[in-house]
């Protein structure tokens, strides 16, 4: 992380990194527009299950800070209710791209239509989303490092009203952190004069920062930036009009923010014909034999829904 001040404002698809110095307070604001709508747009979910997708892909993008490292984190949801699956990854910039290329993200949500709708015809979609469409189940946190680092995983039940909830969970008894998150997600207005709505999404990240000893910590000024984050209204994260550094300023409107350089984020897949080829031809033959269907194997990422296909010769069967 550089740590001089930004030197170019962001407005949209971006991680703007922040200090609040004299809480001892570090932090990141997530700003999602087209990013956002690319992962989910091109996808049949329901509304309350892109929501909760939003939510997931936020807390990924938010979370790597907090993390701390450099290679690719993902968040996955497994679980007994109409969403049983969902999968959130951020790819960190750097390696072979360099510090300057943007950020990776993508998402899939797995789902049961017909259970979905049973489930929100309970209540209002905004009361439990969670429980009544995840149920019972548990949030893995997976980070895989640049090469020649030791990849590491963490669990946690999903516990409370939303995906937050349970990342709160995470932080306090896994990473032993004290921090908190608020994310928004919802549909806004192009600014292109179309008159269609596109997803976006917002969250902030604060991070009390570690090295003091009790005595020294100062406990007022860390509640204060809570009850400031807890407090900020949804559109405030929501409003495409803003900057990043202006919706900063909107929720701490009284401290002394400093702002570094910020990271662009850009919805793109991992998958590749070369990616699909390798996991086919770590079948066995007589497997690989089984896939083929009307003389090919066919293949769609989950993800983006790429389609790949492959004639027997492709893979030496």
């Amino acid at each position: 992380m550089r740590t001089r001040p930004a030197t170019h404002v962001a407005t949209d698809d971006v991680v703007q990194p922040f200090s609040i110095e004299r809480a001892d307070v570090r932090g990141r604001l997530v700003r999602l527009g087209p990013a956002l709508d690319g992962v989910l747009a091109g996808h049949a979910y329901p509304e309350a299950v892109a929501t909760l997708l939003g939510e997931l892909l936020v807390v990924a993008v938010a979370s790597a800070g907090a993390l701390k490292f450099q290679g690719t984190l993902s968040l996955q949801t497994s679980s007994d209710g109409p969403v049983p699956l969902m999968i959130a990854e951020y790819r960190a910039p750097g390696g072979d791209e360099g510090d300057t290329a943007p950020a990776r993200l993508r998402g899939y949500a797995r789902f049961d239509g017909p259970k979905v709708a049973a489930a929100l015809q309970d209540g209002p979609v905004e009361h439990s989303t969670m429980q009544r469409l995840l149920g019972k189940g548990s949030l893995a946190f997976t980070v895989e490092p640049t090469p020649g680092a030791e990849r590491y995983q963490g669990v946690t039940a999903l516990e409370g009203p939303s995906i937050v909830e349970s990342v709160h969970a995470y932080f306090r008894q896994s990473e032993q952190l004290d921090a908190a998150i608020r994310v928004d997600v919802g549909g806004v207005t192009r600014m292109d004069g179309s008159g269609r709505s596109q997803w976006r999404a917002g969250g902030v990240l604060i991070q009390r920062m570690p090295g003091k000893n009790y005595l020294e910590r100062n406990d007022d000024e860390w509640r204060r930036a809570l009850a400031l984050v807890g407090s900020s209204g949804r559109f405030d994260l929501l409003d495409p009009t803003l900057s990043a550094r202006d919706t900063l300023h909107l929720l701490f409107p009284e401290d002394d923010l400093r702002a570094f350089d910020p990271v662009a984020v850009e919805a793109r897949c991992r998958c590749s014909r070369e990616r699909v080829d390798m996991v086919l031809r770590s079948f066995p033959a007589s497997e690989m034999a089984e896939m083929v269907v009307d003389g090919e194997i066919a293949v769609t990422c989950e993800f983006c829904h790429a389609h790949y296909r492959f004639v027997p010769a492709d893979l030496g069967i």
